[in-house]
């Protein structure tokens, strides 16, 4: 019996039982991959409604400000329509 064969047989066992291993803990790395993914997920879902809890206000104030804006210069141009007569 030659030795070769043999040895290659060994080889291909350890190889086989390395690569098994190597795979099943790539499967569990990718696994807590995906667990600590869905969290990040969540982490950023919650942070993104605080902060559009906090900016919905501020864009409400934009409004009121700009609706003043113009109720002011619909004032002024009243204003100076009332001067126009008391000129003439």
């Amino acid at each position: 019996m030659e030795i070769v064969p043999i040895v290659f047989s060994v080889v291909l066992v350890i190889l086989a039982i390395v690569l098994s291993v190597v795979g099943i803990q790539v499967i569990l790395v990718l696994m807590e991959v995906r667990k600590t993914l869905t969290r990040v997920n969540t982490t950023i879902d919650l942070a993104e409604m605080k902060l559009q809890s906090i900016v919905q206000p501020l864009q409400s104030l934009g409004g009121a400000a700009a609706g003043l804006k113009t109720g002011l210069k619909v004032f002024e141009t009243f204003v100076t329509w009332l001067r126009r007569d008391e000129k003439e």
